[in-house]
């Protein structure tokens, strides 16, 4: 079954800035931790694969230049690898899209419930939370739209090596985009360091569930 994987780092990040809300018991913060927890994780395996994916196509696609490798297997092993990637690649678009759409809305919603609360020191404790998660919230947006942009330069290189190969598969034409591999790797790095960041700033905030047990 497909999750949206965008809603759920949302859902988690506000959980968590939510859970020592007045009227909360200790078991509850402890169940809402778990299912937040199991959320980020969720997010940071998609991230994972996405970075484990550009590796994989790109080993495929540089083994095209090995001296002596049969070039049509090899080639049809590159555009397998070539549509596991475009399918990644919409995860991580679907994913930034997703998250910079329903992330003002969500923390907008969130901030009105804070400013509802009657308690002076726990709505001061509430809006720190607030704060803290909205930064963490923008982190990991930016790193995805990062991510999202960088994906672009690096398949658009992945797709014109492809169509070439296609029209003339040769040692002399596979040779001759050795510049273009290269390029792709420099974007398919950029991507990877983006992801990193994402899960980086999940791996922080992950920590923090620690302290609801």
């Amino acid at each position: 079954m497909k999750r949206r994987i965008p809603h759920l780092a949302l859902t988690a990040l506000l959980a968590l800035g939510m859970m020592p809300m007045a009227g909360l018991r200790a078991a509850d913060s402890a169940e809402r931790a778990t299912a937040a927890k199991e959320k980020i994780e969720a997010l940071r395996v998609e991230s994972s694969k996405v970075r484990n994916q550009i590796l994989i196509t790109m080993e495929s696609l540089k083994r095209m230049n090995v001296k002596g490798v049969d070039l049509r297997p090899q080639f049809e092993n590159f555009k397998d690898e070539l549509v596991n990637m475009e399918a990644q690649a919409k995860v991580t678009r679907d994913r930034a899209d997703s998250m910079k759409e329903k992330g003002q809305a969500a923390f907008a919603a969130w901030e009105k419930e804070v400013q509802s609360i009657n308690n002076a020191d726990i709505r001061k404790e509430a809006e720190k939370r607030f704060e803290k998660r909205k930064k963490s919230y923008e982190k990991i947006l930016k790193a995805m739209v990062e991510a999202r942009d960088e994906l672009v330069p690096f398949l658009s290189d992945l797709n014109d090596i492809r169509k070439l190969l296609e029209s003339e598969l040769t040692e002399k034409t596979v040779a001759s985009t050795k510049s273009t591999i290269r390029s792709a790797d420099w974007h398919g790095e950029d991507v990877r360091d983006s992801l990193s960041d994402v899960e980086k700033e999940l791996d922080r905030v992950a920590a923090e569930f620690a302290k609801y047990k």
